[in-house]
């Protein structure tokens, strides 16, 4: 029988005495002080030595054997289960554990990055357009409440001329548009796309761009972030996948709560701002207009709220959408466009 060399300890007192281990069919066989003590080996834990230190067995008397040839003892009584064994090859390869927690970063990032958008884009088409107007109306109310925009200074036959312009631009929509003007000294001239249809266009737009035809650029191009569903999509990526369910199933008690707020603050990508500058185009063209319009009032929109923008292409231009690259797209299709009529 072949043995090991062991330091044996009661589990009582520190003192450690040299002792030899084997292994007998089923059993550990324990040799010091000219005796044999058994012990089933189903009784027995074999625990890893952190770094260099020994491995340990735990005898069920509470007395410990320590072995420092590891090798010998696991192949003696048959080697750690699969945490140990996992535990232990963690101590020992320092380089691994860091690699797996860069692998584990790298993951979360690509889930963020990826994974978390293309789901998104895939349950966004789901959500019922009842429910996406609900939530156009809890945002609304938010914005309200929080002071961001208040009641326009223009009557309703300015809101009803631009409504009915929208809805000629749009007659094969799925959804009923809703055209709304609001106050909103804080964000400035703009235009902004709620989910289900509503549009709200801003006094300060009107105020800054005279030209309908140029304001229906802007309608056409916040019309494509609705028609895509980009506010959605922004909106429940930011918020979780289990509100978007939520919304989905029809249980959007909850969703109403959290959306709102990240509909408010929702960034478009720039591949979003592409489509929908290609969908305006499409309407403007479909309409006998220049595409070029959207450039000319996106231009007008820079120059009076950031002057510097066209040298840093990051700037954003106010709360809700940031328009990258107004150059670039003041060339539809890269068809370089005539200089803007002042």
């Amino acid at each position: 029988m072949v043995t090991i060399k062991a330091l044996w300890r009661d589990g009582k007192t520190p003192q450690a005495q040299a002792a030899n281990v084997g292994r007998i069919d089923d059993e550990l066989l324990l040799l010091r002080d000219g005796r044999q003590y058994r012990y089933r080996l189903a009784d027995i834990r074999l625990e890893a030595g952190v770094a260099d230190l020994p491995d340990t067995v735990q005898l069920p008397d509470g007395g410990t054997l320590e072995v420092a040839d590891r090798i010998a003892i696991r192949r003696l009584i048959g080697g750690l289960s699969w945490g140990d064994r996992s535990g232990h090859w963690l101590q020992q390869s320092w380089r691994a554990l860091a690699g797996l927690a860069l692998l584990a970063i790298a993951a979360l990032w690509l889930g963020y990055r990826h994974l978390l958008p293309l789901a998104a884009g895939a349950l966004a088409p789901l959500v019922p357009v009842a429910v996406e107007q609900a939530l156009a109306d809890s945002t609304l109310q938010w914005l309200d409440q929080s002071g961001a925009i208040g009641p326009s200074r223009h009557g309703e036959a300015r809101r009803a001329q631009l409504q009915q312009q929208l809805q000629a631009l749009l007659p094969d929509s799925r959804y009923r548009y809703r055209l709304l003007l609001r106050d909103a000294a804080v964000i400035g001239p703009n235009a902004f796309a709620l989910p289900g249809g509503t549009i709200v266009v801003t006094d300060q737009l009107l105020a800054l761009i005279q030209r309908n035809d140029e304001l229906l650029a802007i309608l056409a191009h916040e019309a494509g972030h609705v028609e895509a569903r980009h506010g959605l999509r922004s909106a429940l990526q930011s918020s979780g996948l289990l509100l978007a369910l939520s919304l989905i199933t029809g249980d959007a008690s909850s969703a109403l709560l959290v959306l709102p707020v990240s509909l408010a603050n929702a960034d478009y990508s720039r591949a979003h701002e592409r489509e929908a500058d290609r969908f305006a185009y499409a309407r403007l063209r479909a309409h006998g207009l220049s595409p070029c319009l959207l450039g000319y009032s996106l231009q007008r929109i820079e120059a009076a709220t950031h002057p510097q923008a066209a040298a840093d292409e990051n700037s954003p231009d106010s709360w809700f959408a940031s328009h990258p690259d107004t150059a670039a797209r003041s060339q539809p299709d890269g068809v370089r466009c005539p200089p803007r009529p002042d």
